[in-house]
Formats: structure tokens, C-alpha cells, sequence
């Protein structure tokens, strides 16, 4: 991405693409459609965004050209919030990492860091209250 969180050319035309096509398919009418198609293209750009640190509702909200309480009025179907929603999927991608074959070949530092968490402690109480235990447990258990 260029200039912080502008998306580059490329990714702006497919998320144009990706709401027109949720447009016809819903006939642009608001709706339990609209918001299904529209969380969709916000999830998708969520997952292809979880390592930036910065990523947040109004960076998901301004690249799809919408408010960030129409942003979260989409996530409701969910029972979570954006940042609910942006927590939970570089927590899953972590452990993901962190139990894994190649588990040991990288720090916590660092898989901390590689999902967007901004400090290795902040990241080890989400991840403990989330999976029930520490990181450090989490890879030791899997590497048995």
C-alpha cells in the first residue's frame, strides 16, 4: 500500500468490483443481502490486511467507501465488532503459526509482531484469555 493505508490501484479496482457486484446482486437496496455481500469484501480485505498494525474500522470503512457505523451496523450479524472481528483473526492466524510445523523456527517477538500486535505482552494476555494458555504453552504442546 502507498501513503499509509491507501490501497494500490490494483486493490481498488477489486474492491470496486467486489461492491458492484454486491450491488447487483442486491439491487443496491440496504438490506440482510447488501450487508451480507458488503461483509464479505470487508472480511476478505480484513484477512488480506492482518498484518498491518493500523488496521482498524475506519481504515476497512474508508476503503470500502462507507461510515464506520455502517461498518459496524454489517458486523452485527456476526455478534462482533470490527476491531472484535480484527482481534480474533490474528489471534486464530498466530496460534495458527505458533502450532504449526515450522513452529519453533520463529520468536514470539516476532509472530507477535508478524500479526499486527504492538507489544509481545499485549499479545500474550489476548492470546492466554482467548486459547487458555500462554503462547509459549501453545508451542510447546503442539511440538511434543
Amino acid at each position: 500500500m502507498r501513503g499509509g493505508h491507501e490501497p494500490a490501484d490494483a486493490e481498488r479496482a477489486v474492491l470496486d468490483l467486489l461492491r458492484q457486484l454486491a450491488e447487483e446482486r442486491t439491487g443496491g437496496r440496504p438490506g440482510p443481502d447488501a450487508y451480507r455481500s458488503q461483509l464479505i469484501v470487508a472480511e476478505d480485505y480484513i484477512e488480506r490486511h492482518l498484518h498491518d498494525p493500523c488496521l482498524g474500522a475506519a481504515q476497512v470503512a474508508g476503503v470500502m467507501g462507507i461510515s464506520v457505523r455502517h461498518l459496524a451496523r454489517i458486523f452485527e450479524s456476526t455478534g462482533r465488532s470490527p476491531a472484535r472481528h480484527i482481534m480474533e483473526r490474528r489471534l486464530a492466524r498466530a496460534h495458527q503459526e505458533l502450532t504449526g510445523p515450522a513452529a519453533r523456527k520463529t520468536t514470539i517477538a516476532d509472530v507477535a509482531h508478524r500479526w499486527g500486535f504492538s507489544s509481545q505482552a499485549h499479545f500474550a494476555r489476548l492470546f492466554r484469555a482467548r486459547f487458555g494458555l500462554t503462547p509459549s504453552e501453545a508451542r510447546a504442546e503442539a511440538t511434543k
